[in-house]
């Protein structure tokens, strides 16, 4: 840690002793206790240096540099009455005022007026005492600690606290003096708890500075950055014991480190036999069941007969621990096998008859009747996407959901491996490549940042698949609300976008989604707009956050950008974005913002009314209508050409044309004239142009610097 140098200076450190907590909760917890003691100080305006963040499964921890010792002394004005109740007519004192400048220790002749946003106000100055930060902590924190956020919360004595587990102790130092601040029964003093099974006697902290060095001694690795080198230290030095490497989990590591205060790795073994189950069922028997880490005989080869285990007991008996863990990793490998072989001997063809008995949703059938809904999208994938084999997607698609059914995956043991599972039957029992595959990669991507499908197949019935969960959730009314999305309908949304826009799919959203909602009989009429919303929505939140090409490279749109385009052609995400891209580069030009400024007069003017058809030519009496109208003629079939080619560029130049001529038109004619035959075909003439802009972006929507969105 930083030691502070300069005086007046000191460092602060906080720590909350709890039961266990949730590994889930304990980075986020302990980084918004961070992020408001900094609110805390700011607020008073003290300016602190470095804060570190701690947290163990016991205890979540901060410190900061260089805290000021107190909030010194300043003048402050003080606000009080407006001047007319402050001042009679004759610009003397009122009694309010009087009453003002007294309530501070003032006379009248200390107040001054002041201009503010609601007229002049009377004011005094005053001079505000120093206050010691060690006042402020102990009035601050234990409202503070009491409202941190938690997914769940407890209450463990009488008292109205509630915490995510009980807490148990409370540290509080700013320099070497106590913050004795309260929370219901507990008051903060400079003792800590170290590791519970070696350690479970109070342990005096000196100072700030000292805490990483008594936790340690106490058997307690403070900071989950130690931790995690800690855990990969001896991971590696226990698989170079076999000659072998772990198996490369981050995640797994990242669990480790929230159950563990003192890591001790463990080498394992377990009978070689169980290397002739698949790969993914060994990892994940270890990983799910027994947070054990994996080994290999080098990186990227094959698993060895052994498994690391990390045991959060300082000083435990090695050989008793191994002999416990290696008894359980049997057991669960034991089934595995016997999961596998009987799975195989049935197959996966009888399992597809079985779903017929198993509700999928409720309200929405069985898992059979989702399957043959898939085998109808994927047929309509097969057809709008060259390249594709449409009976190798058909196979997939019938075996894909069988393997929930196996003994594998539905007796709860291997859950996590539902369409894995399906690809290995699928590839053992004889079925082709690009069938295993599909069923292997369907339920990808299943979070943000996740690996994208492999082959076109694989990409294709998980698009299939996730537009029917998300059909069949708006069905039954199961739609996001707000922060709430249990069924993770807009995660699924952004992957089935991101599979089209990565893969660049020439694929229709708005085609597919009525595809997929006439393919439940009991769709309410409104679906189909309420699932544009929501697509559209996704689209918008896709192109702002960034869409990473084949190539590599990440395309950022910015919102306008993004509305703009998808206003007009959001249904084709692939089309939508190679507009954003060309509409985003046209942006640059000089002559640009002016084009957009006549496509907001248009939108303008036209808003609110309906005006259909084209406008009537011997109607246009004007010479500049003329020449708008007769340059939008030349200018259309160009402006198909163009884009039915897919060269936004050149139809932003076509576009840009008629610039001339529409600044004309504004300049020349009034479009609202007295003579309604005149003014509704003006409107129907700028109805026209406006739709061969709309061909390719609602430039009106486009934010221009100086306006707000």
């Amino acid at each position: 840690m930083p030691v502070s140098s300069a005086p007046g200076l000191l460092p602060f450190l906080l720590e909350i002793g709890t039961e266990e907590l949730p590994p889930s909760v304990q980075q986020p917890a302990a980084e918004e206790l961070a992020r408001r003691v900094a609110a805390l100080f700011s607020e008073h305006e003290l300016t602190t240096g470095a804060t570190e963040v701690f947290y163990t499964p016991r205890r979540l921890a901060v410190r900061f540099a260089d805290v000021p010792a107190e909030k010194p002394a300043r003048e402050v004005e003080l606000q009080g009455p407006p001047k007319k109740a402050a001042f009679d007519s004759a610009g003397s004192p009122t009694r309010t005022a009087q009453g003002f400048a007294a309530a501070h220790g003032k006379t009248p002749a200390d107040i001054f007026l002041k201009a503010t946003p609601k007229g002049e106000y009377a004011f005094i100055r005053k001079q505000a005492p120093a206050v010691p930060t060690a006042d402020i902590l102990g009035a601050g924190l234990g409202p503070l600690v009491a409202s941190l956020p938690f997914p769940r919360n407890m209450r463990w004595q009488e008292g109205k606290l509630r915490f995510s587990r009980p807490i148990r102790w409370l540290v509080c130092l700013l320099g070497t003096d106590i913050i004795p601040f309260s929370l219901d029964s507990l008051t903060a003093g400079n003792t800590t708890l170290g590791h519970r099974n070696f350690s479970p006697c109070p342990a005096a902290i000196p100072a700030p500075a000292d805490y990483e060095r008594v936790l340690r001694e106490c058997r307690v690795i403070a900071s989950p950055a130690d931790r995690r080198a800690a855990i990969a230290s001896a991971l590696a030095a226990a698989a170079a014991a076999r000659d072998c490497v772990p198996l490369q989990d981050d995640e797994l590591i990242e669990e480790t480190i929230s159950i563990t205060e003192w890591p001790e790795a463990i080498l394992c073994s377990f009978d070689s036999s169980y290397l002739g189950l698949p790969h993914e069922v060994l990892v994940t028997a270890l990983k799910k069941h027994q947070r054990c880490f994996a080994v290999v005989t080098k990186q990227g080869g094959p698993l060895a007969p052994c498994f690391i285990a990390v045991a959060n007991t300082p000083g435990c008996d090695h050989a008793q621990v191994r002999l416990w863990y290696e008894k359980a990793v049997d057991s669960r490998l034991r089934d595995a096998r016997f999961f596998y072989e009987a799975d195989l001997k049935l197959g996966l063809e009888p399992l597809v008859e079985e779903e017929k008995k198993v509700v999928w949703r409720e309200g929405m059938g069985t898992l059979y009747d989702k399957t043959q809904r898939l085998r109808k999208l994927c047929a309509h994938l097969a057809a709008v996407v060259p390249g594709t084999d449409a009976a190798t997607l058909d196979r997939a698609a019938q075996l894909c959901k069988a393997d929930l059914l196996t003994q594998m995956v539905r007796e709860k043991e291997f859950t996590s491996l539902q369409g894995i599972m399906g690809g290995i039957y699928a590839g053992e029992l004889g079925e082709a490549a690009a069938v295993k595959l599909a069923i292997y990669e369907h339920y990808l991507p299943s979070f943000i940042g996740d690996r994208m499908p492999s082959r076109r197949h694989a990409a294709l019935l998980s698009i299939a698949d996730k537009t029917d969960n998300i059909v069949a959730a708006f069905v039954t009314g199961a739609v996001p609300t707000g922060s709430e999305d249990p069924l993770a309908l807009r995660r699924q949304a952004a992957g089935l976008l991101t599979i089209i826009l990565e893969l660049k799919l020439p694929i229709d959203a708005q085609e597919l989604t009525r595809k997929a909602a006439g393919l439940f009989p009991a769709a309410p009429a409104e679906l189909p707009a309420r699932l544009d919303d929501f697509f559209r929505e996704r689209m918008a939140t896709l192109l702002a956050e960034g869409v990473t090409t084949d190539q590599g490279t990440t395309i950022y749109v910015t919102y306008d950008v993004a509305n703009a385009v998808l206003a007009t052609h959001w249904h084709t995400p692939a089309e939508a974005l190679a507009r954003a891209q060309a509409l985003t580069e046209f942006r640059d030009r000089p002559e640009f913002e002016k084009l957009v400024v006549g496509q907001k007069r248009v939108a303008n003017i036209l808003k609110g009314i309906n005006i259909e058809g084209l406008p009537d030519p011997k109607l246009l009496t004007e010479t500049a209508e003329q020449n708008l109208w007769e340059q939008s003629q030349q200018v259309e079939p160009e402006l198909d050409a163009a884009l039915a080619r897919a060269n936004y560029a050149r139809a932003f130049e076509l576009l840009l044309g008629l610039r001339g001529a529409i600044d004309q038109l504004f300049t020349d004619v009034m479009v609202m004239a007295e003579d309604a035959k005149l003014r509704d075909n003006r409107l129907r003439l700028l109805g026209y142009v406006r739709s061969l802009f709309r061909k390719v972006a609602d430039l009106s929507l486009i934010v221009l610097e100086g306006e707000t969105s």
